[in-house]
């Protein structure tokens, strides 16, 4: 019987599907370490060889608890479980919709975006789990998981400075997203012409405890949704995004950013603001009153057919009310050039600045990291990459002195 129902569902769906355009996507992709040490402040030293986990598994507990086996713990140079995308996607001319998820050996629950969308003429509803980014990011690298495509760089907003509940603004310009994660959304957009590009403007509601009822209160009354608009313009000069969210009572996200294609070489950057004005208990997990900015900019230049050059810059500050400002800085840049069509060459460096000022909040630390590394392609979206990452620290209160690791990482996208 259960045969026959699994037989009838999926003639259902391919008859459903027979008038829309229907995409299926696998990607694939291990993050092995061949080999990986790292020295701890204070003298001891962990090696190991051969990790196809990546980092799976906390060695000892010199450096954490070896009872850990589900946290990428001790990954390093962009190693880590295997996984990557499986995406489902069908669309018509007034409907769509969308389902990624990130399997990975242990589970094929993470990480999943799942979403749809139907038009009226030019107004468009979109609902569920997505990503909702207007201006470009340029945080390809030549490999995979090059330092200008991690998550402490490559996204708009705070970034070294984003540890606990002081992430108002990590990945700000994602418009579905509260402190950086993406929450289940309804978001409505209104496309327009204006001059010589297109006006784009949206209004959403984000799922979050945006006001619980205080303490005492006999009627309970609840809003279960924070606030998001945007406006973004469309031109061949440049593309601009302008938002406004509330995510929770108290606390307001502003950002502009702008990806400027009039030039011969890719640029963009952006302003994000973010002000929480709730009163927290000490040392509550909920929120950190005060306000926090970050400055991006992302330049590029093509010196040739083969040779690329591709930078990022970002500067962040917090400030806790009646407290240190908390100041960080982070310079990367990769180059790159194809040999031919087997091997791409590549060198990335980056400065990871925790704190300029040294205040209580976040001790002054630094961290330089250089990776060179090779790309072997076997043809169109199958890869390999193999690289040499050298991490040094410097300043106070660090865990580690020093890191390497050799991360081979193979790729195939279908």
């Amino acid at each position: 019987m259960k045969k026959v129902i699994g037989a009838v569902l999926a003639a259902s769906l391919v008859a459903g599907m027979a008038f829309a355009d229907v995409a299926v996507t696998l990607n694939a992709r291990l993050r092995s370490n061949m080999y990986h040490t790292a020295k701890k402040n204070g003298g001891a030293t962990y090696t190991s060889l051969f990790d196809l986990d990546g980092g799976k598994y906390i060695p000892d507990d010199t450096f954490g608890s070896d009872t850990d086996t589900t946290a990428d713990a001790f990954k390093h140079g962009g190693s880590g479980s295997m996984s990557d995308t499986l995406a489902f996607k069908a669309s018509s001319e007034y409907a769509g919709v969308v389902l990624e998820a990130a399997p990975t050996k242990d589970t094929l629950n993470t990480d999943t975006s799942y979403s749809g969308w139907l038009k009226f003429g030019a107004l468009k509803f979109t609902f569920g789990t997505f990503d909702s980014r207007f201006v470009n990011r340029y945080n390809k690298t030549a490999g995979e998981s090059g330092l200008l495509d991690s998550d402490d760089i490559a996204k708009y907003g705070t970034a070294l400075l984003s540890a606990d509940s002081k992430n108002v603004i990590k990945d700000a310009n994602n418009f579905a997203t509260v402190n950086g994660s993406k929450v289940e959304s309804l978001v409505a957009d209104y496309t327009v012409d204006a001059g010589d590009g297109q006006l784009l403007l949206k209004a959403g509601l984000l799922s979050n405890a945006y006001k619980n009822p205080e303490a005492g209160d006999t009627d309970k009354s609840y809003t279960r949704a924070g606030y998001a608009f945007e406006a973004d313009y469309q031109c061949d000069a440049a593309n601009v995004q302008a938002l406004v969210k509330l995510p929770k009572e108290k606390v307001t996200v502003f950002g502009v950013y702008a990806d400027v294609k009039a030039l011969p070489l890719p640029l963009a950057f952006g302003f994000t603001y973010g002000k929480d004005n709730n009163d927290y208990a000490v040392g509550s997990t909920d929120g950190v009153k005060g306000t926090a900015y970050a400055v991006d900019a992302r330049v590029g230049y093509q010196v040739s057919d083969e040779l690329n050059v591709a930078s990022v810059i970002k500067y962040e500050s917090i400030k806790p009310d009646g407290g240190k400002t908390d100041t960080a800085l982070t310079v990367a840049a990769e180059v790159s050039y194809i040999v031919n069509d087997l091997a791409t060459v590549f060198a990335d460096v980056g400065y990871y600045n925790y704190n300029l000022g040294g205040e209580d909040a976040y001790a002054k630390k630094s961290v330089i990291k250089f990776r060179p590394g090779v790309v072997l392609t076997a043809g169109k979206d199958a890869r390999v990459t193999a690289a040499l990452q050298y991490d040094s620290w410097s300043g106070d209160g660090r865990t580690l002195n020093n890191e390497m690791s050799i991360p081979v990482i193979f790729r195939v996208k279908m």
